[in-house]
């Protein structure tokens, strides 16, 4: 196991998709942060609507005693960007291609097919390829946090930063990190299964996109009985997940909702690794 997981940390320091994935968050980041500062600069009348293709129709922030509207950017702050991060599913969509990429590379290289023939146990070959593929959600989470938070630095200024509550951006990074985890755990579980990367990608995305959608209509449908089934949904967490007060009941929730959806996907693709055939 330990030869196993040394491979695995080899490949994750020499890959260069964790690296790109980690690039292409920090430009999603600084998009946000760009629009926000141009949506400021058009409202406070520095620049004329529309500049750089950011068109301002409706003001939402409250006006000053000077006539000028408040801080968009100070108004969503570190917290939003975060949100937007994680709850856009910027994050998920990003992680889907990263996992399926090193889960499913392996069977392409031939590689799965070299350890079961040298006499590894597939529930270890499985679960180290499961454990580095943790390491690179949770690696990629937190730079992702780290970077949404030092950009916002600059931007912000001093102002911003005083409205930031950091104990609730700590919670919420906290929670977005084990949920990542869970679903992490699913596009393993999917590169197993489909062990084709267009397929995998496909599907992963697919599931963080539109499922979310199927419990909305399921709430909708049980709805007599006072039952959401969104409530119990991975995906259906990530977005409704509190910014502030966060809520006993959500976290107890989360934490269980995370645990139970992690090990189905978990037990699912340890069985299929451990009966189907390699090719």
């Amino acid at each position: 196991m330990l030869n196993l997981l040394g491979g695995e940390a080899y490949k994750l320091r020499k890959g260069k998709s964790l690296f790109v994935g980690i690039l292409v968050a920090v430009a999603i980041v600084l998009l946000l942060y760009g629009s926000l500062y141009m949506i400021d600069k058009i409202n406070q009348g520095e620049l004329a609507n529309g500049t750089g293709g950011i068109a301002v129709y409706e003001s939402g922030g409250s006006v000053q005693e000077d006539g000028k509207s408040d801080s968009m950017m100070e108004q969503i702050g570190i917290e939003g960007v975060l949100q937007q991060m994680f709850g856009g599913h910027f994050v998920g969509l990003i992680l889907a291609v990263l996992v399926n990429m090193f889960v499913i590379r392996e069977y392409h290289a031939g590689a799965i097919k070299n350890l079961v023939g040298k006499g590894y146990s597939r529930r270890i070959v499985f679960f180290s390829k499961l454990l580095s593929s943790i390491v690179l959600s949770v690696i990629f989470q937190i730079v992702v946090s780290a970077v949404s938070i030092l950009i916002g630095i600059p931007f912000l200024g001093s102002k911003g930063l005083s409205l930031t509550i950091w104990k609730d951006v700590a919670t919420y990074a906290g929670l977005q990190l084990m949920f990542g985890i869970t679903i992490t755990g699913f596009f393993v579980m999917i590169g197993e299964f489909t062990r084709n990367l267009a397929a995998g990608i496909a599907v992963s995305i697919g599931i963080l996109l539109f499922s979310t959608t199927l419990t909305e209509v399921l709430d909708l449908m049980c709805h007599k009985i006072d039952f959401k089934p969104s409530d119990y949904w991975i995906l259906n967490l990530i977005p409704k997940c509190p910014l502030t007060e966060f809520e006993t009941e959500f976290l107890v929730r989360g934490v269980l909702v995370s645990v139970v959806w992690f090990f189905l996907a978990v037990m699912l693709g340890a069985v299929h690794f451990t009966k189907a055939d390699i090719k």
